[in-house]
């Protein structure tokens, strides 16, 4: 898939599940939407295309893909 087509998608998920002040709600409502919707080659796919430093990513999907990146990286 296109890498600029899942950071949209990473960021209306983080739209979609921003809780106004509870961050935390929101970045693991995020992880929690991708670990059940996307595939691994997905995640796999946007890491490659987040350490270009080119995706323009919210806040919260930053985080949440983060934390899914390093959870997937320390399974390796």
């Amino acid at each position: 898939m296109e890498p600029k087509k899942m950071v949209a998608m990473a960021n209306q998920i983080a739209k979609n599940l921003d809780y106004g002040s509870d961050k935390s709600k929101a970045i693991a409502g995020v992880v929690d939407h991708i670990r059940r919707f996307w595939s691994p080659l997905m995640l796999d796919e946007i890491a490659d295309f987040i350490s270009t430093g080119e995706a323009e990513l919210s806040t919260i999907a930053e985080q949440a893909l983060a934390q899914l990146i390093e959870e997937r990286q320390a399974a390796e």
